[in-house]
Protein backbone atom coordinates (compact mmCIF):
# COMPACT_ATOMS: atom_id res chain seq x y z
CA UNK A 1 0.00 0.00 0.00
CA UNK A 2 1.24 3.60 -0.68
CA UNK A 3 2.30 4.87 2.44
CA UNK A 4 2.59 8.63 1.73
CA UNK A 5 5.79 10.80 3.82
CA UNK A 6 4.61 14.78 3.97
CA UNK A 7 4.81 17.82 6.66
CA UNK A 8 1.08 18.00 8.27
CA UNK A 9 -1.25 21.02 7.99
CA UNK A 10 -1.34 24.00 10.39
CA UNK A 11 -4.78 22.14 11.39
CA UNK A 12 -3.62 18.67 12.18
CA UNK A 13 -1.19 19.70 14.97
CA UNK A 14 -3.61 17.77 17.33
CA UNK A 15 -3.96 15.00 15.09
CA UNK A 16 0.21 14.78 14.99
CA UNK A 17 0.13 14.76 18.97
CA UNK A 18 -2.29 11.80 19.07
CA UNK A 19 0.15 9.74 16.63
CA UNK A 20 2.93 10.57 18.52
CA UNK A 21 1.25 9.21 21.55
CA UNK A 22 1.05 5.92 20.17
CA UNK A 23 4.39 4.63 20.01
CA UNK A 24 4.88 6.64 23.59
CA UNK A 25 2.24 4.85 25.13
CA UNK A 26 0.86 8.05 26.07
CA UNK A 27 -2.98 7.48 24.65
CA UNK A 28 -5.44 8.97 26.06
CA UNK A 29 -3.26 11.55 28.31
CA UNK A 30 -4.89 14.87 28.18
CA UNK A 31 -1.31 16.34 29.28
CA UNK A 32 0.22 15.29 26.52
CA UNK A 33 -1.50 17.24 23.95
CA UNK A 34 -1.56 20.18 26.03
CA UNK A 35 2.25 19.72 26.05
CA UNK A 36 2.65 19.20 22.65
CA UNK A 37 0.36 21.19 20.97
CA UNK A 38 2.22 24.59 21.65
CA UNK A 39 5.62 23.43 20.45
CA UNK A 40 4.84 21.74 17.05
CA UNK A 41 5.80 23.64 14.58
CA UNK A 42 3.70 21.73 11.19
CA UNK A 43 6.14 23.13 8.64
CA UNK A 44 8.76 21.39 10.36
CA UNK A 45 6.37 17.85 11.61
CA UNK A 46 6.37 15.16 9.21
CA UNK A 47 3.98 11.83 9.37
CA UNK A 48 3.77 9.21 7.26
CA UNK A 49 -0.13 8.53 6.05
CA UNK A 50 -2.09 5.42 5.23
CA UNK A 51 -5.62 5.69 3.71
CA UNK A 52 -5.71 9.04 5.90
CA UNK A 53 -4.55 7.94 9.42
CA UNK A 54 -1.00 8.61 10.51
CA UNK A 55 0.98 5.75 11.22
CA UNK A 56 4.53 7.48 12.07
CA UNK A 57 5.84 10.66 13.61
CA UNK A 58 8.96 13.19 13.96
CA UNK A 59 9.48 16.83 14.00
CA UNK A 60 11.87 19.44 14.84
CA UNK A 61 12.10 22.42 16.78
CA UNK A 62 13.91 25.62 15.46
CA UNK A 63 16.30 26.11 18.36
CA UNK A 64 19.86 26.88 19.47
CA UNK A 65 22.95 25.21 21.28
CA UNK A 66 25.65 26.42 22.82
CA UNK A 67 29.28 25.18 21.72
CA UNK A 68 32.42 25.57 23.21
CA UNK A 69 34.61 28.58 23.03
CA UNK A 70 38.15 29.59 23.15
CA UNK A 71 38.08 30.37 26.79
CA UNK A 72 35.76 29.59 29.58
CA UNK A 73 32.63 30.84 30.16
CA UNK A 74 32.20 32.10 26.94
CA UNK A 75 30.19 29.68 24.38
CA UNK A 76 28.51 30.23 20.89
CA UNK A 77 25.55 29.42 20.05
CA UNK A 78 24.74 27.83 16.71
CA UNK A 79 21.72 27.41 15.24
CA UNK A 80 19.91 23.29 16.11
CA UNK A 81 17.42 21.44 14.15
CA UNK A 82 16.17 19.56 17.95
CA UNK A 83 14.11 16.43 16.66
CA UNK A 84 11.69 15.09 18.84
CA UNK A 85 8.67 12.79 18.89
CA UNK A 86 10.05 10.40 16.63
CA UNK A 87 8.23 7.24 16.45
CA UNK A 88 6.67 4.20 14.36
CA UNK A 89 3.67 2.55 15.25
CA UNK A 90 3.44 -0.76 16.38
CA UNK A 91 1.56 -2.05 13.54
CA UNK A 92 3.49 -0.31 10.35
CA UNK A 93 7.15 -1.36 12.22
CA UNK A 94 9.92 -2.47 9.64
CA UNK A 95 9.02 -1.21 6.29
CA UNK A 96 11.71 1.75 6.19
CA UNK A 97 9.65 4.65 8.07
CA UNK A 98 12.05 5.77 10.73
CA UNK A 99 14.53 6.20 7.73
CA UNK A 100 12.51 8.19 5.62
CA UNK A 101 11.49 10.36 8.23
CA UNK A 102 14.87 10.87 9.35
CA UNK A 103 16.30 11.74 6.13
CA UNK A 104 13.32 13.94 5.66
CA UNK A 105 14.30 16.18 9.13
CA UNK A 106 18.13 15.91 8.17
CA UNK A 107 17.28 17.29 4.20
CA UNK A 108 15.34 20.07 6.24
CA UNK A 109 17.25 21.58 8.43
CA UNK A 110 20.23 21.42 5.66
CA UNK A 111 18.17 23.43 3.71
CA UNK A 112 16.86 25.85 6.72
CA UNK A 113 21.33 26.37 7.22
CA UNK A 114 21.42 24.34 10.76
CA UNK A 115 24.72 23.17 10.80
CA UNK A 116 23.53 20.98 13.69
CA UNK A 117 20.85 18.36 14.41
CA UNK A 118 20.06 17.15 18.00
CA UNK A 119 17.64 14.90 20.01
CA UNK A 120 16.97 12.80 23.16
CA UNK A 121 16.94 9.57 22.45
CA UNK A 122 14.47 6.87 24.28
CA UNK A 123 16.66 4.01 23.26
CA UNK A 124 20.24 4.13 22.64
CA UNK A 125 20.75 1.49 19.93
CA UNK A 126 19.11 3.31 17.21
CA UNK A 127 20.38 6.50 15.97
CA UNK A 128 23.97 5.82 15.68
CA UNK A 129 22.84 4.36 12.53
CA UNK A 130 21.93 7.73 11.61
CA UNK A 131 24.89 9.56 12.30
CA UNK A 132 24.13 11.04 15.85
CA UNK A 133 26.40 10.49 18.40
CA UNK A 134 26.35 10.36 22.36
CA UNK A 135 27.36 14.42 23.20
CA UNK A 136 26.19 15.04 26.52
CA UNK A 137 25.43 13.12 30.09
CA UNK A 138 23.98 14.21 33.00
CA UNK A 139 23.59 12.77 36.83
CA UNK A 140 20.96 12.66 38.41
CA UNK A 141 22.18 13.40 42.37
CA UNK A 142 20.71 12.81 45.97
CA UNK A 143 22.75 14.71 49.17
CA UNK A 144 21.86 14.35 52.58
CA UNK A 145 20.88 17.75 54.05
CA UNK A 146 22.07 16.40 57.60
CA UNK A 147 25.95 15.57 55.95
CA UNK A 148 25.73 18.69 53.53
CA UNK A 149 28.50 20.37 55.44
CA UNK A 150 30.58 22.76 52.94
CA UNK A 151 34.54 22.59 52.81
CA UNK A 152 34.68 26.56 52.65
CA UNK A 153 32.52 29.26 53.95
CA UNK A 154 29.54 30.26 51.33
CA UNK A 155 28.50 33.97 51.35
CA UNK A 156 24.63 34.25 51.80
CA UNK A 157 22.43 34.12 48.57
CA UNK A 158 20.33 36.94 49.07
CA UNK A 159 17.71 34.70 47.51
CA UNK A 160 13.53 35.97 47.26
CA UNK A 161 10.97 33.40 46.16
CA UNK A 162 8.97 34.32 43.04
CA UNK A 163 5.48 32.74 42.28
CA UNK A 164 5.12 31.73 38.72
CA UNK A 165 3.94 34.61 37.41
CA UNK A 166 6.61 36.69 38.82
CA UNK A 167 9.31 33.50 37.48
CA UNK A 168 7.81 34.44 34.17
CA UNK A 169 8.95 37.73 33.84
CA UNK A 170 12.39 37.00 34.88
CA UNK A 171 13.62 33.42 34.56
CA UNK A 172 13.60 32.99 30.71
CA UNK A 173 15.77 36.05 30.28
CA UNK A 174 18.13 34.88 33.07
CA UNK A 175 18.34 31.28 31.89
CA UNK A 176 19.42 32.54 28.41
CA UNK A 177 22.01 34.32 29.95
CA UNK A 178 23.32 31.60 32.34
CA UNK A 179 23.19 28.73 29.61
CA UNK A 180 26.09 30.43 27.40
CA UNK A 181 28.61 29.79 30.20
CA UNK A 182 28.67 25.97 29.00
CA UNK A 183 28.83 24.06 25.70
CA UNK A 184 25.71 21.75 25.06
CA UNK A 185 23.17 23.95 26.31
CA UNK A 186 19.78 24.42 24.21
CA UNK A 187 17.25 27.36 24.25
CA UNK A 188 14.21 27.48 25.75
CA UNK A 189 11.67 29.08 23.69
CA UNK A 190 7.97 30.61 25.01
CA UNK A 191 6.06 27.19 24.72
CA UNK A 192 9.19 25.59 26.13
CA UNK A 193 9.02 27.82 29.54
CA UNK A 194 5.34 28.32 29.05
CA UNK A 195 5.17 24.34 30.01
CA UNK A 196 7.48 24.47 32.80
CA UNK A 197 5.22 27.89 34.35
CA UNK A 198 2.29 25.51 33.90
CA UNK A 199 3.91 22.98 35.69
CA UNK A 200 0.76 20.30 35.68
CA UNK A 201 -0.16 18.32 38.74
CA UNK A 202 0.70 14.83 36.80
CA UNK A 203 4.58 16.42 36.27
CA UNK A 204 4.71 16.81 39.93
CA UNK A 205 4.13 12.89 40.86
CA UNK A 206 3.13 13.45 44.06
CA UNK A 207 4.90 16.69 44.89
CA UNK A 208 4.32 20.25 46.13
CA UNK A 209 4.21 22.92 42.80
CA UNK A 210 7.19 24.57 42.00
CA UNK A 211 9.43 27.28 44.07
CA UNK A 212 11.89 30.00 42.43
CA UNK A 213 14.19 30.98 44.36
CA UNK A 214 16.01 33.89 42.35
CA UNK A 215 19.57 35.79 43.49
CA UNK A 216 21.08 38.54 41.55
CA UNK A 217 23.50 35.73 40.02
CA UNK A 218 21.43 33.03 39.64
CA UNK A 219 18.22 30.33 40.59
CA UNK A 220 16.91 27.68 41.37
CA UNK A 221 14.03 25.98 40.45
CA UNK A 222 12.74 23.09 42.98
CA UNK A 223 9.44 20.87 44.25
CA UNK A 224 9.12 19.50 47.87
CA UNK A 225 7.74 15.68 48.08
CA UNK A 226 6.68 14.12 51.55
CA UNK A 227 9.16 11.64 52.82
CA UNK A 228 7.73 8.61 55.23
CA UNK A 229 9.25 6.16 57.34
CA UNK A 230 6.54 2.74 57.81
CA UNK A 231 4.09 5.43 56.64
CA UNK A 232 4.81 7.91 59.28
CA UNK A 233 5.96 11.65 58.17
CA UNK A 234 9.62 12.26 58.92
CA UNK A 235 10.23 15.05 56.87
CA UNK A 236 10.81 15.82 52.98
CA UNK A 237 12.76 15.62 49.92
CA UNK A 238 13.74 19.10 47.76
CA UNK A 239 13.70 17.77 44.17
CA UNK A 240 15.76 20.12 42.39
CA UNK A 241 14.61 20.90 38.61
CA UNK A 242 17.06 23.54 37.59
CA UNK A 243 20.40 25.16 38.85
CA UNK A 244 22.01 27.72 37.19
CA UNK A 245 24.77 30.59 38.38
CA UNK A 246 27.28 33.02 36.60
CA UNK A 247 29.89 32.07 39.58
CA UNK A 248 31.25 29.21 41.32
CA UNK A 249 30.22 31.29 44.42
CA UNK A 250 26.97 32.25 43.50
CA UNK A 251 26.31 28.63 42.43
CA UNK A 252 27.63 27.33 45.98
CA UNK A 253 25.24 29.44 47.75
CA UNK A 254 22.71 28.53 46.02
CA UNK A 255 23.26 24.80 47.18
CA UNK A 256 23.86 26.05 51.09
CA UNK A 257 20.06 27.87 51.01
CA UNK A 258 18.64 24.92 49.10
CA UNK A 259 20.41 22.47 52.20
CA UNK A 260 18.95 24.55 54.84
CA UNK A 261 15.14 24.91 54.12
CA UNK A 262 13.21 23.66 57.23
CA UNK A 263 12.09 20.24 56.94
CA UNK A 264 14.12 19.21 54.23
CA UNK A 265 16.23 15.97 55.13
CA UNK A 266 17.21 15.06 51.24
CA UNK A 267 18.14 17.05 47.67
CA UNK A 268 17.60 15.09 44.80
CA UNK A 269 18.66 16.66 41.48
CA UNK A 270 17.36 15.33 38.43
CA UNK A 271 19.69 16.74 36.02
CA UNK A 272 23.85 17.57 36.97
CA UNK A 273 26.64 17.68 34.84
CA UNK A 274 28.87 15.12 35.47
CA UNK A 275 31.73 17.31 36.42
CA UNK A 276 29.39 19.04 39.24
CA UNK A 277 31.55 20.77 41.61
CA UNK A 278 29.65 20.02 44.64
CA UNK A 279 31.08 16.56 45.05
CA UNK A 280 34.39 18.35 45.87
CA UNK A 281 32.30 21.49 48.15
CA UNK A 282 31.43 18.91 50.33
CA UNK A 283 33.03 18.23 53.38
CA UNK A 284 32.45 14.77 53.27
CA UNK A 285 32.53 14.05 49.30
CA UNK A 286 30.62 10.47 49.49
CA UNK A 287 27.66 12.51 50.65
CA UNK A 288 27.16 13.21 46.92
CA UNK A 289 25.70 10.56 45.24
CA UNK A 290 25.19 9.61 41.61
CA UNK A 291 22.28 7.36 41.70
CA UNK A 292 21.82 7.58 37.60
CA UNK A 293 23.69 8.46 35.17
CA UNK A 294 22.33 8.90 31.73
CA UNK A 295 22.93 10.13 27.89
CA UNK A 296 20.90 13.90 27.36
CA UNK A 297 22.09 15.10 24.22
CA UNK A 298 22.66 13.50 20.33
CA UNK A 299 24.35 15.56 18.08
CA UNK A 300 24.34 14.81 14.04
CA UNK A 301 27.14 16.98 12.44
CA UNK A 302 25.14 18.33 9.15
CA UNK A 303 27.59 20.98 8.05
CA UNK A 304 31.66 19.63 8.82
CA UNK A 305 32.93 23.05 8.05
CA UNK A 306 30.29 25.55 9.56
CA UNK A 307 30.12 23.32 12.60
CA UNK A 308 33.92 23.19 13.16
CA UNK A 309 34.79 26.50 12.10
CA UNK A 310 32.24 27.74 14.93
CA UNK A 311 33.61 26.34 17.39
CA UNK A 312 36.36 27.77 19.59
CA UNK A 313 39.83 25.95 20.43
CA UNK A 314 42.09 26.17 23.09
CA UNK A 315 45.48 25.86 21.50
CA UNK A 316 46.69 25.76 17.97
CA UNK A 317 47.01 22.70 15.57
CA UNK A 318 45.98 21.34 12.36
CA UNK A 319 44.54 17.77 12.19
CA UNK A 320 42.67 15.84 9.31
CA UNK A 321 39.81 14.19 9.88
CA UNK A 322 38.38 10.89 7.48
CA UNK A 323 34.78 11.42 7.93
CA UNK A 324 32.78 7.73 7.26
CA UNK A 325 29.72 7.60 6.12
CA UNK A 326 27.19 7.25 3.30
CA UNK A 327 26.08 10.95 3.68
CA UNK A 328 28.24 12.44 0.85
CA UNK A 329 27.62 16.16 2.56
CA UNK A 330 29.87 15.17 5.47
CA UNK A 331 32.04 11.78 4.71
CA UNK A 332 35.26 12.26 3.00
CA UNK A 333 38.24 14.06 4.29
CA UNK A 334 38.68 17.18 6.10
CA UNK A 335 41.83 19.75 7.32
CA UNK A 336 40.54 21.65 10.83
CA UNK A 337 43.08 24.49 11.43
CA UNK A 338 42.75 25.75 14.58
CA UNK A 339 44.11 28.36 17.06
CA UNK A 340 42.90 30.45 19.69
CA UNK A 341 42.05 33.26 17.73
CA UNK A 342 39.08 31.15 15.35
CA UNK A 343 39.69 28.19 13.10
CA UNK A 344 38.93 27.34 9.47
CA UNK A 345 37.90 23.91 7.57
CA UNK A 346 37.65 22.98 3.69
CA UNK A 347 38.05 19.90 2.26
CA UNK A 348 41.66 18.53 2.38
CA UNK A 349 43.21 18.15 -0.73
CA UNK A 350 44.05 15.14 -2.56
CA UNK A 351 47.09 13.03 -0.94
CA UNK A 352 46.45 15.18 2.52
CA UNK A 353 46.80 11.75 4.63
CA UNK A 354 44.34 11.47 7.25
CA UNK A 355 45.63 12.24 10.94
CA UNK A 356 42.39 10.36 12.64
CA UNK A 357 39.48 8.09 10.79
CA UNK A 358 35.73 8.16 12.33
CA UNK A 359 32.40 7.82 11.21
CA UNK A 360 29.92 10.79 11.38
CA UNK A 361 28.13 9.34 14.93
CA UNK A 362 31.45 9.59 16.33
CA UNK A 363 32.21 13.40 15.04
CA UNK A 364 29.42 13.98 16.73
CA UNK A 365 29.92 12.76 19.77
CA UNK A 366 33.68 14.52 20.21
CA UNK A 367 32.54 17.77 18.51
CA UNK A 368 31.16 19.39 22.09
CA UNK A 369 34.21 17.79 24.01
CA UNK A 370 32.37 15.19 26.13
CA UNK A 371 33.92 12.28 24.83
CA UNK A 372 37.86 12.39 23.52
CA UNK A 373 38.46 10.62 20.45
CA UNK A 374 41.49 8.60 22.60
CA UNK A 375 38.38 6.51 24.31
CA UNK A 376 36.50 6.57 21.42
CA UNK A 377 39.97 4.64 20.04
CA UNK A 378 40.49 2.34 22.93
CA UNK A 379 36.39 0.76 22.27
CA UNK A 380 37.36 0.14 18.26
CA UNK A 381 35.57 3.07 16.72
CA UNK A 382 38.14 5.18 16.08
CA UNK A 383 41.32 4.99 14.26
CA UNK A 384 44.37 6.70 14.41
CA UNK A 385 46.21 7.07 11.27
CA UNK A 386 49.48 9.08 12.15
CA UNK A 387 51.69 8.96 15.07
CA UNK A 388 50.50 11.67 18.02
CA UNK A 389 46.89 12.70 15.69
CA UNK A 390 45.25 11.13 18.75
CA UNK A 391 46.36 13.58 21.56
CA UNK A 392 46.23 16.34 18.82
CA UNK A 393 42.98 16.10 18.20
CA UNK A 394 41.86 15.29 22.03
CA UNK A 395 43.34 18.59 22.96
CA UNK A 396 41.70 20.02 20.32
CA UNK A 397 38.35 19.40 21.03
CA UNK A 398 38.39 19.32 24.73
CA UNK A 399 35.81 21.66 26.84
CA UNK A 400 36.01 22.76 30.54
CA UNK A 401 33.70 22.37 31.74
CA UNK A 402 32.41 19.57 30.89
CA UNK A 403 29.61 20.36 28.32
CA UNK A 404 26.17 19.73 29.44
CA UNK A 405 22.15 19.80 28.60
CA UNK A 406 19.39 20.65 31.44
CA UNK A 407 16.74 21.16 29.03
CA UNK A 408 14.32 18.33 27.77
CA UNK A 409 12.95 19.00 24.04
Amino acid sequence: MDLELRTIGAGEVGAFVDSLSVPFLDAGDPTVREHWGPHVEPDRAWAVVEHGRFVANACAFTRNVTVPGSAPGCCPTLPIAAVSGVGVHPTHRRRGLLRRLMGALIDDARRRGEPLAGLQASEGAIYGRFGFGQATWSAQVVVDTSRAALASPVPGAGVRLLDAHEAAKTLPDLHDRLRRGRAGEVDRDAATWAGILADPIPWRKGGSALYYAVSDDGYAAYRGHELRDNGALVGARLELRDLYATTAEAEAALWRYLFDVDLVREVSALHRPVDDALRWRLVDPRQFRVTLQRDMLWLRILDVAAALEARGYRREGRLVLEVVGDDPEVAGRWRLDASRAGASCRRAAPGEPAGVTLPIAELGAVYLGGVTPSTLAAAGRVVEGRKGALDLADSLFATVPAPFSGTLF
